[in-house]
């Protein structure tokens, strides 16, 4: 059964973020690859992402939504789609950059839904500290977006910092989760990540000294998150101790074994995962002919993601499987995504 489903409702941006190639062309993509005029000519009608909506509903009517781009608010229709989810109490979240120029979009959106958006995630970099002051008066650097995620804490009840550490800030994860946490805004932790191929289309870097592996000032930090319960940490006994375990990058998610999380493109097209758009599955399975009229998994998807998986698959290090594996085996709800039962769990330096 399908417990999360990823839309690129667009892939359409107002930023141009050097580490991010799901808004351009990228070098020595492969010939089966289309540049980005053609996702902008056949981006997703409203009334194709309606009825994908309505499909998925049917299959797993707890399944949960998560509306990615490029940047969501640039579609003049989202207020309809996220109207059509409130009507009929369809779990999601919008995942935006929430930059001051699309502040203005997310202002429109709020009016046209009556102030009723369930969920909202945005990224926000590690905190720096000026390690020339000290105590209650040491001055945090500005931080992208944090001022933006507490403003929507007005309107959102679920609001989540999307965190991606590097190699020269991952020491200060506990000290902005701390920060998140006083303006009870959860945080979910991942790191950068690279294009072991081209069709790892989320990220266009390539330089694997970038990566970060397993130190002892990252199973420190690691250690005090897991053990301060007043953190607001994003699946924090499932996901952290998987991260570490997969760093660098060697995360096998399985997709092929069972079919729990789905990834759609912008033109509606079936990736194989958020990270890798494959070519079979995306060449044969739309959102349209995903799920059958039966409400079951279309085995023509099933096929193309196993082949997809065993040829452009080189793993990764992002825990997105990892959730939806968590919902399948446990057999609980959306609610999971956030709110877990703590286990003991071990970090080791």
């Amino acid at each position: 059964m399908i417990r999360i489903a990823n839309w690129l409702l667009t892939r359409r941006c107002n930023l141009r973020c050097e580490y991010c190639a799901i808004v351009q062309n990228y070098p020595n993509k492969p010939d089966k690859y289309p540049d980005m005029r053609y996702y902008y000519l056949n981006e997703m009608k409203t009334e194709q992402v309606i009825k994908g909506l309505h499909k998925l509903h049917m299959h797993n009517p707890d399944m949960f939504h998560l509306f990615y781009g490029g940047e969501p608010l640039l579609r003049k229709d989202l207020y309809e789609i996220i109207n059509h989810c409130n009507e009929r109490n369809i779990h999601y979240t919008i995942i935006s950059n929430n930059t001051n120029e699309i502040r203005p979009f997310i202002k429109q959106l709020l009016k046209k839904v009556d102030d009723q958006i369930k969920g909202f995630t945005a990224s926000v970099d590690p905190v720096f500290h000026d390690e020339k002051e000290s105590g209650e008066d040491r001055v945090k650097k500005s931080v992208l977006g944090l001022e933006n995620l507490i403003n929507m804490k007005v309107y959102v009840n679920d609001v989540v910092a999307e965190i991606t550490a590097m190699k020269h800030n991952y020491i200060y994860l506990y000290d902005l989760l701390k920060e998140l946490s006083k303006y009870e805004i959860n945080g979910d932790v991942t790191f950068i990540d690279i294009a072991k191929t081209p069709f790892y289309d989320f990220s266009n870097i390539t330089d694997v000294n970038l990566l970060v592996h397993q130190t002892a000032q990252l199973a420190d930090q690691f250690g005090k998150i897991m053990k301060d319960d007043s953190l607001d940490v994003h699946m924090k006994e499932v996901l952290i101790p998987a991260m570490w375990d997969c760093l660098p990058s060697n995360m096998d998610c399985e997709i092929d074994q069972s079919l729990h999380n789905i990834s759609i493109d912008s033109d509606g097209s079936i990736r194989l995962c958020l990270r890798i758009r494959g070519v079979y599955t995306p060449s044969i399975v739309t959102v349209d002919n995903l799920i059958t009229s039966q409400g079951e998994i279309n085995t023509i998807a099933e096929a193309a993601i196993k082949r997809d998986k065993q040829e452009f698959c080189e793993k990764c290090n992002h825990t997105c499987q990892l959730m939806s594996k968590h919902i399948e085996q446990t057999n609980s709800g959306p609610e999971d995504l956030v709110h877990i039962k703590k286990r003991e769990v071990k970090i080791h330096g």
